[in-house]
């Protein structure tokens, strides 16, 4: 799912995750996101230039209880990032970052990044593996 926000176009990145096999619903708030991976969803996209991402825009995410967190990806995307910077996802407390040059690429980032996050939760937590196609 998409929310959209500071140069994430719903029609591009939606299009770039349904080559990919994922639904693209596009929702207007992160707790609009956060109802719809409670409810199953497994992706959750979310426009931002990162300086954004702070107080009460993420809270949704970051209060995700442990076992919801570890069964959903988190992508932040937009301007001022630069893809695959694991230590800036890190720090904002997310699974990935996608710099907005890389959006049209967006569907096979999540894909790779879902199948990595499958293979790290496996041992811990069967249940999300499972959720996330393992």
């Amino acid at each position: 799912m998409v929310v959209p926000g500071a140069g994430v176009h719903p029609d591009s990145v939606s299009g770039s995750l349904a080559a990919a096999g994922f639904e693209a619903l596009v929702v207007r708030s992160v707790p609009e996101a956060r109802s719809q991976v409670e409810a199953g969803a497994l992706v959750m996209v979310i426009g931002t230039g990162g300086s954004e991402w702070a107080g009460p825009v993420s809270v949704p995410v970051l209060s995700m209880p442990p076992s919801l967190r570890r069964s959903c990806l988190v992508v932040l995307a937009g301007a001022g990032f630069a893809t695959g910077d694991a230590w800036r996802a890190l720090t904002l407390g997310v699974d990935a970052v996608v710099a907005a040059s890389d959006l049209e690429r967006l569907g096979e980032i999540c894909a790779g990044a879902l199948s990595a996050k499958r293979a790290l939760v496996a041992p811990l937590d069967a249940a999300a593996a499972v959720r996330l196609g393992g």
